[in-house]
């Protein structure tokens, strides 16, 4: 019985169309498809082999870079504090007040 009930397992298995899922495969292919969409939007065929001209690979980044960074920062920080604060009551929708009004009477 049970070498009949393997034989019928291993016959149902090969008709079977279901494959497993590589995940490792899956996410190489994505992590491909990706790279392919930076490297078209950087108008680029393939990665760059060199760094770009006055980046150092050994240390950080070039010091024009860092201080448009800082600034960009700063600037985000002063803008911050020249907000005003958020009121609570701006998050929840307002109620619409509607007040019909008459029309004029005769002489009143």
């Amino acid at each position: 019985e049970l070498a009949m009930l393997l034989a019928l397992l291993g016959a149902a298995r090969a008709l079977s169309t279901c494959r497993t899922l590589d995940l490792e495969a899956a996410r190489r292919k994505r992590i491909e498809a990706v790279r392919g969409q930076i490297l078209s939007k950087l108008r680029l065929a393939s990665p760059p082999l060199e760094p770009p001209e006055g980046f150092s690979s050994s240390s950080s980044l070039p010091e024009d870079i860092k201080a448009l960074y800082n600034s960009t920062q700063e600037l985000l920080q002063q803008r911050a504090l020249l907000r005003p604060p958020e009121d609570p009551e701006d998050y929840y929708a307002k109620e619409l007040h509607r007040f019909p009004m008459e029309p004029p009477g005769d002489g009143e």
